[in-house]
């Protein structure tokens, strides 16, 4: 793990090694998590097989946000309300919840994606600007 300035950028990860044992798990259930959760991982390059690294920050939001860190918990099936259908209003509520948890989910991790491809942006401007002088 390589330890930048607190000021500029956070700690760096720079292996599926080093992520997994942050995150505590094997190395195929981080890819996994990338590739089914969303699990915050940058590649390097082009390809399934290219250079990747994640930023501690970035893997800290997504652990706080996502279950998939935590036990599962069983839900219980909840059946859509349609027209004719006496649905309970507690069963209504549990769906609304789930929804809302959902969609709170993908505005964090959206929100975390955004943040990130904003200070790509920010240093690629900087260096810009720097090569202009």
């Amino acid at each position: 793990m390589m330890r930048q300035n607190a000021t500029t950028a956070p700690m760096m990860l720079n292996s599926w090694k080093e992520i997994a044992a942050y995150l505590g798990r094997g190395v195929r259930t981080v890819q996994r998590w990338e590739r089914d959760l969303g699990l915050p991982v940058h590649r390097i390059g082009k390809g399934r097989r290219s250079p990747v690294y994640a930023t501690v920050t970035d893997l800290n939001f997504w652990i706080s946000t996502t279950e998939a860190v935590r036990a599962p918990k069983p839900q219980p099936h909840l059946v859509q309300r349609t027209q004719g259908n006496n649905t309970k209003p507690i069963d209504d509520s549990r769906r609304l919840l789930s929804d809302a948890r959902r969609l709170a989910q993908t505005i964090a991790e959206t929100s975390v994606r955004q943040h990130r491809q904003a200070e790509i942006l920010q240093e690629r401007i900087m260096q810009m600007r720097s090569r202009m002088k």
